[in-house]
């Protein structure tokens, strides 16, 4: 088994020091019209380039740009197709953070790409592997709301928006990012038709480049997903590892035809664990595994955390690379 640390995704934008809070204090000076907008795009490079650093700082192998541009999961790619309108706010599953719930009024239709220019920036800031996170065409379909006879039902949504997310992928490719990681958390919200979400990763998929390809899934036990998500043609598939050990017991039991992520610390809770415990679980699972690629990585992304834990976790995960390196 191989093992690498990396970033799940997003990471908290702003904490307690003054540096920390420049961010907020700029959307506040650009509401306000006391700075213009080459400003306020000024301090976002910084805060981005602030987080890959605290990547790279805990040696982790593959980073984002902490998806500091995203106001949530959903709205970033909805709001740059047309047919679609952004209206107001939604709890994201069951966190304490919300998401403008897109509401479709027409054909679906990609007018630009939301996420080039910030994948770019992550590309040529980072001296190491690189990852652009999206969401994908199930979940975001699943959590907008229908307001027009086009599309019957979230599986029609599902159809018109693969293409889409297929096209934003290709854009991404062509950045040379390492990988392009596709979340659907809506798999535990309600169970997708499986032949039809597997049919579409395959477009997304053809759409990678040199790029790997990662589907994610995250908020819920994976154990009972566990055969289905590897029919994917995903390079690696993701998993949320603090539902219990019957996901632990599956792994075990029948091995992996990909190259896992595993979300081994709890990326909602800021009870830091214990490096040595997670390493016992890399090493055991390891030997079912032996040509495999272990992503080593948190439940979730961090920004439900303050930013001190978030850093702290981000520090479990240097021990636990230089843990394992030292004694294989």
């Amino acid at each position: 088994m191989k093992l690498k640390v990396v970033s799940h995704s997003h990471y908290p934008k702003i904490g307690e020091s003054d540096a920390q809070l420049r961010l907020r204090r700029a959307f506040h000076a650009f509401d306000r019209k006391k700075i213009d907008l080459n400003e306020l795009k000024k301090v976002q490079k910084e805060a981005i380039q602030t987080v890959i650093k605290e990547q790279t700082d805990n040696d982790l192998d593959v980073v984002t740009d902490g998806l500091i541009l995203w106001n949530d999961p959903i709205s970033p790619f909805m709001r740059h197709l047309e047919g679609v309108e952004i209206h107001g706010l939604l709890r994201f599953f069951d966190t304490n953070f919300y998401f403008r719930q897109p509401v479709i009024t027409g054909r679906l239709k990609r007018k630009s790409s939301g996420l080039k220019e910030e994948i770019s920036f992550l590309v040529r800031t980072a001296a190491t592997e690189t990852k652009a996170v999206l969401t994908g065409p199930y979940t975001l379909a699943l959590l907008s709301k229908i307001e027009t006879d086009i599309y019957k039902n979230v599986r029609d949504v599902v159809l018109a928006l693969t293409p889409l997310v297929a096209e934003e992928i290709k854009t991404l490719a062509g950045t040379g990012v390492s990988q392009i990681q596709i979340e659907e958390p809506g798999y535990f919200l309600t169970r997708p038709d499986w032949a039809c979400v597997r049919e579409g990763f395959e477009m997304l998929a053809a759409q990678k480049g040199k790029a790997q390809i990662g589907l994610v899934t995250y908020f819920g036990d994976a154990a009972p997903l566990y055969g289905e998500l590897q029919k994917f043609s995903a390079d690696f598939i993701g998993l949320d590892c603090t539902y219990g050990f019957r996901l632990f017991d599956r792994i075990r039991k029948e091995g992996s035809r990909k190259d896992l992520l595993l979300g081994l610390l709890d990326g909602r809770n800021t009870k830091l664990e214990d490096p040595k415990a997670v390493l016992g679980i890399l090493r055991d699972l390891g030997r079912f595994l032996p040509q495999k690629t272990i992503y080593a990585t948190t439940s979730c992304g961090l920004e439900f955390l303050p930013r001190n834990r978030a850093f702290d976790k981000l520090g479990i995960l240097k021990a636990i690379k230089h843990g394992y390196s030292e004694g294989a």
